[in-house]
């Protein structure tokens, strides 16, 4: 259970890091479709600290052209 907690804590900063990249450039969720991803809803819950696959995290970082080492930058435990 502790390790589940871990998890879920971990995808929430993840999600809150992807909103606040993606907010920094002034798109919307929906504006998000508009410059290349499939769906907003499913970035919806990425960033509510949904699970997603590392597949999934490498088309973030190509949409908000970063490396993705500046996704996880400011992340810590």
């Amino acid at each position: 259970m502790l390790k589940k907690d871990k998890n879920q804590k971990f995808l929430l900063k993840l999600g809150q890091e992807l909103r606040k990249i993606r907010q920094e450039r002034n798109w919307s969720l929906e504006e998000t479709e508009n410059q290349g991803w499939s769906s907003w809803r499913h970035l919806q819950k990425i960033e509510k600290g949904g699970n997603f696959t590392v597949s999934t995290l490498l088309k973030l970082s190509k949409l908000y052209n970063i490396p993705i080492s500046d996704i996880f930058k400011d992340l810590s435990d």
